[in-house]
């Protein structure tokens, strides 16, 4: 019987140390990662590995030479340019259509997303949101300025 309610415990315990991503929705045990660019509470260790480092790097590199995509899917990847700088059908390409620069930059780089994105009825880019707390749509390309003319 005393086996019974240890396993009981254990069990309870378990269930309380589970806790929902808030970037992938997925369920872990633990404490957790600090999510550390993203405003949201502690995340998974595959998000921790997929969005949270590498977004740490990004955002640590005095003069990176590349961009980051935030896509509508909920992936974030590198780009470069083909040259020094993006030209404007790089950046098209990326947001598929045409560009508009967020009023603001976010950590001193530019935002730049589909300018017809509403019009067009595009996604909202929920990890961008979890990112930035702002609420764009389409793919957003996170781009330092030394890389943009």
């Amino acid at each position: 019987m005393n086996s019974l309610i240890w396993y009981e415990e254990q069990w309870r315990k378990k269930k309380q140390s589970e806790h929902k991503c808030p970037l992938c929705g997925m369920t872990y045990s633990g404490h957790g990662n600090n999510p550390y660019p993203f405003q949201v509470e502690n995340c998974c260790n595959n998000c921790n590995a997929k969005f949270v480092i590498p977004m740490r790097m990004f955002l640590n590199n005095k003069t990176p030479k590349y961009a980051v995509v935030f896509d509508t899917n909920g992936n974030i990847r590198p780009v470069k340019p083909k040259g020094d700088k993006f030209t404007l059908e790089e950046l098209q390409s990326l947001v598929g259509g045409l560009i508009g620069v967020y009023p603001r930059r976010f950590n001193n780089r530019l935002v730049i997303c589909n300018e017809e994105g509403l019009i067009r009825r595009l996604k909202k880019n929920e990890i961008f949101k979890k990112y930035s707390l702002k609420s764009l749509v389409g793919d957003i390309v996170l781009c330092p300025p030394n890389l943009f003319d």
